[in-house]
């Protein structure tokens, strides 16, 4: 049923489903969908025609089956979630986050604390992204994929889960591993499995087909490992 809608701020034409929880002092803007199975926590803006709460669906010619078993879409208090942003059942998110307009987080992802996702992003399911990273504008995470604290991720970035684009059977899927304070810079490119070590720096536009150590700087295509990352660009981590 529906929660705490006597102390929040509704806008024109919302759509709250009865299994919904909304608490005091959100804010909903105009034309927003919350479905089912949606918690929303004190103090969160939901802007203009944002989607809550959206059930993973299967047509044509996909391949992979959805969890049937999927919790809540939880999202935690003081956030401030975008305009036409679409967020899936079974996905968590932490206090004090920011989604940008237009990202869309599919199912099974878990944001932290004090998290940057930038306008027009695209998580596939099951991304686990720390508290207090940083994932830019138009990046795209493929699925399976963690990034850890304190992590920056520019624009344009895109992942891979399948290096073999779906075409070999029996491939086990697995996305990148960033680490701790690593910084990931425009337009990269990151292949399936690959590691970015903590601190360590991928160069704009880089393509990155095997792990980068820790404090490395990677740069080119295929990128390569060399230089140390010097003390002054170390991104502080927590």
């Amino acid at each position: 049923m529906e929660k705490g809608l006597e102390g929040a701020r509704v806008g024109m034409n919302v759509v709250i489903d009865p299994g919904a929880i909304v608490e005091e002092q959100v804010v909903l803007g105009n034309n927003v969908v919350v479905h089912d199975r949606v918690v929303i926590r004190r103090g969160t803006t939901i802007h203009d025609n944002a989607v809550l709460g959206r059930v993973p669906q299967v047509a044509g010619i996909i391949q992979r089956t959805p969890k049937s078993d999927l919790g809540n879409l939880e999202i935690g208090r003081n956030c401030v979630i975008g305009a036409g942003v679409v967020l899936y059942i079974g996905t968590t998110i932490g206090d004090d986050t920011l989604i940008g307009d237009l990202t869309c987080i599919r199912e099974q992802c878990r944001i932290g604390r004090h998290v940057v996702i930038g306008r027009g992003v695209m998580l596939n399911y099951n991304v686990e992204i720390r508290d207090r990273a940083r994932v830019m504008d138009a990046s795209h995470f493929g699925g399976d994929m963690l990034v850890e604290e304190d992590a920056f991720v520019g624009p344009h970035v895109s992942s891979a889960n399948d290096n073999t684009i779906g075409l070999r059977a029996g491939v086990t899927r697995q996305g990148p591993h960033i680490c701790r304070g690593a910084s990931i810079g425009v337009g990269a490119i990151l292949l399936a499995g690959v590691t970015i070590g903590e601190q360590a720096i991928v160069g704009a536009g880089a393509l990155v087909m095997e792990d980068v150590p820790p404090r490395k700087f990677a740069i080119g295509l295929p990128a390569k490992s060399e230089d140390d990352v010097p003390a002054d660009l170390l991104r502080p981590i927590g």
